[in-house]
């Protein structure tokens, strides 16, 4: 590689798009593109960016060790296909592998092994020769909401407290549509139960909240929506309202239910995670970020979604078992796990030298 103390990225000024939103990695150089309509949005990449300490950028492209396309895999597929083909081939030309943003809720796989691709979504069962994952970019909720004071939550006596609150209900309209639009994965899951994780996550939402609701084993504190609730376009209410009622609900808790959204993951994990509260993270084959360095079973409690029906009376188990001290360090361990590896500041730590063992081998 050609600096041994910052990944250096190949960008080429005109690629730059007005209007369009860049990936976060060229928020240092770029800004932040997000507006007012996406406030959560503004509000965290205003106090947070990727560090540059592990990484940098150049328009000379002799002095890089990556290509990088500069907007989203997603947004270049619909609106700009040209632009991503002159990113790849600029790689190819230069002998560079490309890394490409590849987050969001739709993955259009990527086979190229020359090719780098971020994911925050995906399956364990389906194979991505390029994907590096990491975890959804979140605003830190314990700094934003609660000034940075982390309150640890004491293990009381009775049943434990299960909060949610957010997006788990379908209009018979949605809910239609949705059924439709999934029927062919549904009717290739008789033969492949794999294929059932693919359910859209607010059906898995519904059903593990449902399960809940019935059982006497756990208390559920809940406020469920019928829309997304970071965005003003989709809102139910004042976006702030809404924020600190689902902020309340989770440090109310003793733990916080954590569902995959559209993607398979939610940004839901992460802010329990900076809200220092035990996740449970019902577990549809997702890919975990940085698993080789993180250890879930810390600060988590992990629930096959095959095993959802059991889920209260897995929560009741786990909950009995715990002592109070082990409780406490839980949460303790999620808020440092969040800080350490998830806050968008920290996640070029952990992705970084991936990219450096990723470029080694190719060099080989």
């Amino acid at each position: 590689m050609t600096d041994t103390t910052k990944l250096s990225l190949y960008v080429d000024p005109a690629w730059r798009r007005a209007g369009a939103h860049h990936t976060p990695l060229l928020n240092p150089w770029w800004g932040n593109p997000y507006g007012e309509e996406s406030l959560f949005a503004k509000q965290m990449f205003d106090a947070y960016s990727c560090d540059t300490d592990y990484y940098t950028v150049t328009d000379d492209v002799r002095k890089a060790d990556l290509v990088l396309a500069p907007y989203r895999q997603n947004w270049l597929l619909r609106f700009d296909k040209t632009l991503l083909a002159t990113c790849i081939s600029t790689a190819r030309a230069n002998g560079r592998p490309l890394l490409v943003d590849g987050s969001g809720d739709i993955e259009e796989s990527i086979n190229d092994t020359d090719i780098y691709v971020l994911r925050y979504g995906g399956y364990r069962f389906i194979h991505e020769p390029g994907r590096i994952q990491i975890p959804l970019y979140v605003d830190d909720l314990l700094e934003r909401c609660r000034g940075g004071t982390l309150d640890i939550r004491k293990k009381g006596p009775g049943k434990p407290v299960v909060g949610f609150a957010g997006w788990a209900k379908l209009s018979p309209a949605q809910r239609a549509r949705t059924i439709i639009k999934e029927l062919p994965v549904r009717l290739r899951s008789i033969f492949d139960s794999r294929l059932r994780a693919c359910t859209k996550g607010v059906l898995w939402r519904e059903k593990a909240i449902g399960i809940l609701k019935r059982s006497p084993q756990v208390t559920l504190s809940l406020r469920t929506r019928g829309s997304f609730s970071a965005n003003t376009r989709t809102a139910e209410g004042d976006l702030r309202t809404l924020q600190e009622e689902m902020v309340g609900t989770i440090l109310g808790s003793d733990y916080a239910l954590d569902v995959r959204g559209d993607a398979n993951n939610a940004a839901r994990l992460f802010e329990i995670l900076s809200l220092g509260r035990i996740p449970v993270i019902v577990d549809t084959e997702r890919i975990f970020p940085f698993a080789d360095k993180v250890d879930y079973s810390s600060f988590a409690l992990i629930v096959d979604s095959r095993d959802l029906g059991r889920l209260p009376e897995r929560i009741a188990e786990f909950h009995g078992r715990i002592s109070p001290e082990r409780f406490e360090e839980m949460q303790r361990n999620a808020r440092e796990a969040f800080v350490r590896f998830f806050r968008i500041d920290a996640i070029m730590r952990s992705v970084v030298p991936d990219l450096r063992a990723r470029l080694a081998a190719r060099e080989c």
